[in-house]
């Protein structure tokens, strides 16, 4: 007699994204894994008097996606934070009056976090700083973070308690902007410094603040059929990975984690050998991040010291994940690789490149050569295309988040929304790749459009393939786990327009229904 069924989806649309899988309509699952797919009469067998069975009402039934590269604990931060992003505050002063609002029902001494102000636009067209900080709100420690939290500023309040003089020198990888450099008085303006302000604000953190923030976030990303994330914290590490523990073994946060861990705790992960930690299908370890920058006008870590970054945690087996955004960025991750895998040949090491925003063909031949996996974000076309249109170079624009260029060049790419820098919205970001329009309507390099079947792929498979999961995530397949959205319409069946108007009607997270409509 064959196994019941604990869940059954019929009169479904499905949307396989399986290579050859004839029409299906229906799905029965045992536990937490898909148990039979087929028509009604394929999964009858498998269907008991305590099954529950769901009427998909000829909805359309796909694998859950995965968000490839987001930032879980930002995004908590975000929302329980005040938003000072460009649609409550155009430019400094807006930016003070929310503060000081927010000021006025806050007790003397209690932090105020706000974040998402982007300089650029800005009517004063600059950071704000310590002084703007102090004017909003002279009593209470303020902490105001950049949107792609590559930049945070504090108040004379903030940086006293968190003991922040012009004493203090620049951690290895951030910069504190000083007013001069003479005195070494700093501004209040931090870059790429925000996981170290996060750490010193660790004894001010509010557990009960934190843990709504979490249910928000968790509701947010179920509410989006997102059922598997990957953090890339460049500084993750043994406490965030015993934060990650704690939410999911309190039943927290529902989607699949997989914590990228930063190049340099990656000791700190487990002393007694190369490998840190990879524990469950719910929560994992995943990539060695490593951060390339040129917050400094220079690259940072130099490519000499990448080098040998790069050959020695390749040497021991890791995958490594590169913060690459600009053209000398990616240039320099995909060098790197390619030397080290000439030292040390290694099969499937799939090595990633996130961003990979500056995408010349010059740059895409390099990346190829290279071997690596790119994880990008098509969401920033549609969120961040006015800014694109007007500020980067004419030169650049049509090579822009290049995704077309990719699938030509047959390079495996994986789609992440970057949150909270951008909103988590994996449809809207189908949208934006299938048609290349900005939020305002405005086409930007339409040449790198893909079809809707392959940015589906990219955030489903394409997730999978990145953190070596394919085998148990990305699809509809009998053995997979049952990670499954339910959606209003078929995506691949109606007019691109439509795409950024689908709906999420139900999401299943191990076979289990965690969100409904």
């Amino acid at each position: 007699m064959p196994p019941k069924a604990d869940l059954t989806l019929l009169n479904a649309r499905l949307l396989t994204l399986e290579p050859g899988q004839s029409s299906a309509s229906a799905v029965a699952i045992k536990d937490d894994r898909i148990l039979a797919v087929g028509q009604r009469d394929d999964v009858a067998p498998f269907t008991g008097q305590h099954t529950r069975v769901v009427d998909c009402q000829g909805m359309t039934l796909a694998p859950g996606f995965h968000d490839a590269h987001c930032h879980l604990l930002a995004l908590v931060s975000s929302l329980i934070s005040l938003d000072c992003g460009p649609r409550k505050a155009t430019s400094i002063a807006g930016i003070k009056e929310l503060i000081r609002q927010e000021a006025w029902n806050t007790a003397p001494g209690r932090w105020i976090k706000a974040f998402g102000y982007d300089e650029d636009l800005l009517d004063e067209a600059r950071h704000p700083n310590c002084r703007d900080l102090d004017e909003a709100a002279p009593f209470n420690p303020v902490r105001l973070e950049h949107r792609t939290g590559h930049a945070v500023v504090l108040n004379s309040q903030a940086m006293t308690l968190l003991e922040i003089t012009k004493d203090t020198a620049d951690p290895p990888d951030g910069v504190i902007v000083r007013a001069q450099k003479a005195t070494g008085q700093p501004t209040g303006l931090f870059l790429e410094m925000t996981s170290h302000i996060q750490h010193l604000m660790a004894p001010y953190r509010r557990e009960a603040e934190f843990i709504e923030g979490v249910t928000r976030a968790n509701d947010l990303l179920l509410s989006r059929g997102i059922t598997s994330i990957q953090d890339a914290g460049a500084d993750n590490g043994p406490e965030r990975w015993e934060t990650f523990l704690r939410l999911k073994e309190q039943e927290y946060l529902t989607p699949r984690v997989t914590m990228m861990v930063g190049y340099r705790r990656v000791h700190d992960m487990n002393p007694h050998g190369p490998q840190p930690p990879c524990h469950s299908e719910s929560l994992r370890t995943g990539a060695t991040k490593i951060m390339l920058t040129l917050t400094t006008g220079s690259l940072r870590p130099s490519l000499e010291e990448l080098r040998e970054i790069t050959v020695d945690l390749h040497r021991r087996g890791l995958q490594l994940a590169f913060h690459a955004v600009e053209t000398e960025a990616i240039q320099a991750a995909a060098q790197a690789i390619s030397e080290a895998q000439r030292a040390f040949p290694r099969r499937d090491a799939r090595h990633r490149i996130e961003h990979c925003s500056e995408g010349l063909p010059e740059v895409l031949r390099q990346v190829k050569s290279s071997g690596a996996t790119v994880v990008t974000q098509p969401g920033f076309i549609y969120h961040n295309g006015a800014k694109y249109l007007s500020q980067v170079d004419g030169l650049i624009l049509p090579h822009l988040y290049p995704l077309g260029a990719l699938v030509k060049a047959n390079i495996p790419w994986a789609a992440g929304s970057d949150a909270p820098v951008a909103p988590i919205d994996p449809l809207m970001d189908i949208y934006a790749a299938v048609t290349r329009k900005t939020a305002e309507g405005r086409l930007l390099g339409g040449n790198q459009a893909v079809d809707v079947q392959e940015a589906l792929r990219a955030w489903t498979l394409g997730g999978a393939y990145a953190c070596f999961q394919e085998d148990a995530l990305g699809s509809i397949k009998v053995g997979k786990l049952a990670d499954l959205v339910l959606l209003d319409r078929d995506p691949t069946q109606i007019d691109p327009e439509e795409l950024k108007d689908l709906k999420v009607i139900m999401t299943v997270v191990g076979g289990k229904v965690a969100w409904e409509a």
